[in-house]
């Protein structure tokens, strides 16, 4: 017997069981066969072949689908016979994911390829086998039979007495009208005892609890063994199984395409387009410096190209970015491989010169092993999307999709989840939650003891855990990948399901991982907010003067003074605590040493720092093992810092070829064994051929093993390190449009703006408040102060800061303060955004303080509302209706309106409460505490407390504290803590003195708090 109606965990929350589960069950139980039909969707099919191919088991490709009739809907068992049948499927598919639902004549276009089955359960017939209403079963087997040629009726839930008579009936009245009967036991979970977790995966989709009774109740849905389905079903239904199975025979890899042809307005073929365009380019970029060593480069990578039939692909890829930099759309200098290839440079595809920097295009494409290009292209994250329409718009919405990523239930997640579920209570979830650091579950309870204590305390909790075990890794929910997207030469759904997001975005119902097996070529299209601040730095320099990002000079000395001094907040890949300690160290001077530094500063190569550092100020102490490794390793200082380095090792001392080369790079990465025993024995046998000793051959393979395990892509760290580069050269050159359009791209995060804000005022960077007369909805530069924008404001969005600004500028300044409410009630602001906008500081330039503005307002609306005329189609003001309010007069509260600030703007704007405090007492301001051998008094106010058990039972602390100059962190360690934790309090003004260590915190020794603040 076969299993024909199993779901796995691809129906998102509602089945437990991984493919390699039911593959791994159907061979265990000695089934030649097994069926995956997940409810709606076909996310899993390729990983499902795959799995049964690995195990010797036939696939079976279903899809369980919601049918829509006059007096509601049904599910039902489609199974696809042929690979047109498995392509009506995935027809269908799309149409659920759009409607949720789908007809019986949706079917019908597909029903000679496919297998029908109507469940007798939740099916067409239970209905009326409820009400004993059997001439209407038979009449609705009948219809169906005209209308479907394989058409079969799935007994299900014969474990139940209730069911069993049922079917018994549903059975007789089946045969009678022609019909077979067929076993389809519906499996949604391993074993008997997973019910309880079917039913709380369940209430985790729908965000209720375990005691709903509206969940599903899903008893006996296990993967039954054929002796317990021998004691359940007729022999003539357990072997109808069987026949159903050998009616199917589906590839899905065989379902392929390809990409696009390119097509072009020329009279040649796309290889000499190709060829003619990138010698054109060449000689665009080159000039009089275009030497043979080019030319030849060029040409060997053309015929890589052209040979491995990617003509089209690099065509599509030069006409993307040559869309893109027509409708000015900042492009990224590259990323990745790619940045090896010349063809790419001479193109305009990157802006990184592969010659110049020693980069190898088999790195990118190896002519020696097949694999698709792989082409990342950066845009600034506000145009994106721009280009992703561009595309749609050429190729056609039906052969462009995103591709499809699923979030999973991990560890600490599961456990939460679980715990929610059980309505345990939060705090207690959130203690053992906490106490997860490992990846599972499982790891977590075996090592950590903590943990292992607190789910032994109570039966609770041992529930939750035990639960949070069987869920731990299900697929929770499917979202769209942030950068892949890909092409079809045909309609993607006649290759690919695909998933209808919303009315914008649709994805391929498989994940990456597959798609280049059925000829889908993902290309990459990033965001980077990096890019949009280029982008509007440049733009903005342009309108005084002609100016290129990419022209700039790369010695530049005050670039090189920033990065020396680590000056780096908001620097692309450098602003890290890490990556600034390791600046300061190395200060760099030439743009090859911030290329080394992303290198390098990652776990694993950054073992090798100090040793870099120090060959790197003492280059007499710098060995090789042999006098060619100068050429490939000098310019790192004797040490193997990037993959290329490794396959110009094996080129040169083994000669190797460079694709050869890039296997054994990619051998080494996997750890693949047998192919590395294959590898080691021909790189040594080819040193030893070029005449070196079998103990230097072996002794560089070691070398190489070594560092292959953390050898970086140079191509990639020299295009991220222009990028760096860049944003420190504007940094240095253009540091107020940097800090304008730094802010501007991080709206809407309260750290990284408290982050960048603490920055500003470090430097000195002069900052105005939200004014209503002259904020717009992002940051702008006013001279060289920054004006805070509107939507800064807690409760004022884009749309808000819009109309206000438009209402601005169609109809001139506000005058006054009922003015500006009069109007802006008029256009539809509400009185809660007035109060933000009064306590943001927006309204100051009437000159009356907040608490009065405050005060006014509910009259000031009142009069807003009187005077307001509305005609339907024409809305107006008539000031002449009634004279306007008298503003009500408020004492002015200092520390009021700075808390007015604080909770509106995510932080002190006009002064820091301590301000007055620390012109009265000699103390350190936050800024100006480092690490070093010194003893701090820092006056500051406490924004977070966070309390903790130490290891040896005893409470401490850890404070999050600010100043006017900045924040950082504060340990109250358990010595003290007792004698202080009831001043440890959010918002309290405190003066702490301690000293810092290695850590950027300061360790508490005294903390005294300031009364009547």
């Amino acid at each position: 017997m076969i299993h024909l109606s199993v779901r796995s965990s691809y129906s998102l929350l509602n089945g437990l069981m991984s493919i390699d589960d039911i593959v791994g069950l159907a061979k265990e139980n000695n089934m030649s066969a097994v069926a995956l039909t997940d409810h709606h969707v076909l996310f899993g099919a390729l990983n499902f072949q795959k799995a049964c191919e690995k195990q010797g088991i036939k696939p079976i490709f279903g899809l369980e689908v919601t049918i829509d009739v006059e007096d509601g809907h049904y599910t039902s068992l489609l199974l696809a016979k042929n690979n047109a049948g498995y392509q009506g499927l995935m027809h269908l598919a799309y149409q659920l994911s759009v409607r949720k639902s789908i007809t019986l004549e949706d079917i019908l276009v597909y029903n000679r390829n496919l297998i029908f089955i109507a469940y007798s359960e939740d099916g067409p017939f239970e209905s009326d086998l409820l009400k004993d209403n059997l001439e209407a079963v038979a009449e609705n087997i009948r219809s169906l039979k005209e209308r479907f040629p394989s058409f079969y009726v799935g007994i299900s839930h014969q474990e139940s007495s209730f069911f069993h008579t049922s079917n018994a009936k549903l059975d007789e009245l089946a045969r009678f009208n022609d019909v077979e009967t067929v076993a389809v036991p519906k499996v949604y979970y391993r074993e008997q005892g997973d019910e309880e977790a079917f039913r709380v995966v369940q209430a985790i989709d729908r965000g209720t609890y375990l005691e709903d009774k509206t969940l599903v109740s899903a008893p006996n849905r296990f993967f039954y063994t054929p002796e317990a389905m021998a004691n359940m079903y007729h022999e003539r239904q357990l072997k109808l199984t069987e026949d159903i199975a050998a009616m199917c025979s589906v590839d899905v890899f065989a379902i392929t395409t390809r990409l696009p042809h390119f097509i072009t307005n020329q009279d040649v073929d796309n290889a000499t387009y190709l060829s003619k365009l990138s010698e054109f380019g060449l000689k665009k970029r080159l000039g009089d410096a275009l030497s043979d060593g080019y030319t030849k480069r060029l040409n060997y990578e053309l015929s890589v190209i052209n040979n491995m039939n990617f003509t089209d692909y690099f065509l599509i890829v030069y006409d993307i970015i040559r869309y893109a930099k027509k409708e000015s759309i900042y492009v990224g200098p590259g990323r990745g491989s790619a940045a090896g290839s010349l063809v790419a440079y001479s193109l305009g595809i990157t802006e990184i010169d592969p010659i110049a920097y020693d980069l190898i295009f088999e790195r990118f494409l190896n002519p020696e092993r097949i694999s698709m290009p792989d082409i990342d292209i950066d845009f600034p994250d506000d145009k994106r999307h721009l280009v992703i329409e561009y595309v749609k718009h050429k190729y056609g919405d039906d052969h462009v999709a995103n591709i499809v990523t699923f979030g999973t239930l991990r560890a600490r997640q599961a456990f939460r989840d679980v715990g929610r579920v059980l309505q345990i209570p939060i705090r207690s979830v959130d203690t053992g939650a906490k106490l997860i650091s490992a990846s599972y579950l499982s790891e977590n309870y075996e090592n950590v003891p903590k943990f292992r204590t607190f789910i032994n305390a109570e039966k609770s909790h041992q529930r939750c855990y035990q639960l949070a075990l069987k869920v731990e890794g299900l697929m929770r929910h499917a979202s769209v990948h942030a950068a892949g997207v890909v092409l079809s030469s045909t309609s993607l759904q006649d290759v690919v399901p695909i998933l209808k997001m919303d009315e914008e975005t649709q994805v391929t119902q498989y994940d990456m991982v597959h798609l280049e097996e059925i000829g889908l070529v993902k290309i990459d299209f990033l965001g980077l907010r990096n890019l949009t601040i280029i982008d509007n730095i440049s733009k903005q320099i342009n309108q005084t003067k002609p100016f290129n990002i990419m022209k700039i000079p790369l010695d530049d000395t005050k670039t090189f003074e920033l990065l020396s001094q680590a000056e780096t907040v908001g620097v692309f890949q450098l602003e890290s605590d890490g990556m600034k300690a390791l600046l300061r160290k190395l200060k760099p001077n030439r743009f090859m040493d911030i290329v080394d530094t992303i290198a390098l500063y990652r776990p694993g190569p950054m073992e090798n720092i100090p040793m870099y550092l120090s060959l790197r100020e003492h280059p007499e102490q710098v060995t090789y093992l042999h006098p060619k490794l100068k050429e490939i390793t000098e310019s790192t200082h004797g040490i193997l810092v990037y993959q290329e380095q490794i396959m110009q090792v094996a080129q040169i001392m083994a000669g190797f070829t460079l694709g050869k080369a890039d296997i054994l790079r990619k051998a080494m990465g996997k750890k693949n064994a047998k192919e590395l025993d294959s590898l080691r024995d021909d790189f040594i046998a080819g040193c030893i051929n070029n005449g070196h000793s079998e103990k230097l051959a072996v002794e560089l393979f070691d070398l190489v093993q070594k560092f292959a395990n953390y050898g970086f892509n140079k191509s990639h760290s020299v295009a991220y390190g222009l990028i760096a580069y860049q944003l420190a050269y504007l940094k240095a050159n253009y540091s107020h449009m940097f800090y304008t359009y730094l802010l501007t791209s991080v709206l809407g995060s309260d750290v990284k703006t408290r982050q960048y804000i603490d920055e500003c005022r470090r430097r000195n960077v002069l900052l105005m408040s939200p004014n209503l007369e002259l904020s717009q909805a992002i940051y702008t530069l006013e001279g060289v102060k920054i004006r805070l924008p509107f939507t800064l404001i807690k409760g004022i969005t884009t749309a808000t800061s819009t109309m206000i600004v438009s209402e601005r500028e169609k109809n001139g300044s506000y005058v006054s303060f009922n003015d500006a409410i009069s109007r802006l009630n008029l256009i539809g602001i509400k009185k809660a955004q007035f109060e933000s906008l009064i306590k943001g500081g927006a309204f100051d330039y009437f000159g009356y303080n907040r608490l009065a503005m405050l005060a006014s307002l509910e009259e000031a609306i009142r009069y807003a509302n009187i005077i307001k005329v509305d005609r339907g189609d024409e809305k107006y003001l008539n000031y002449g209706l009634i004279s306007e309010p008298l503003f009500t007069e408020v004492t002015d509260n200092q520390r009021t309106s700075l808390n007015f600030e604080k909770e509106m703007l995510g932080f002190y704007f006009t002064e820091h409460p301590v301000v007055a405090l620390k012109q009265k007492h000699d103390t350190d301001s936050i800024v100006n505490v480092v690490p070093r051998d010194k003893y701090y008094r820092v006056i500051a106010m406490v924004e977070t407390v966070k309390n903790h058990r130490a290891k040896n039972g005893k409470m401490m602390a850890f404070l999050g504290i600010s100043d006017d100059t900045g924040t950082m962190d504060a340990v109250v360690f358990p010595d003290l803590y007792d004698k202080v934790k009831d001043i440890l309090s959010v918002g309290s003004l405190v003066l702490i003195k301690g000293n810092i260590r290695d850590k950027e915190s300061i360790i508490v020794q005294d903390i005294v708090k300031f009364e009547n603040n």
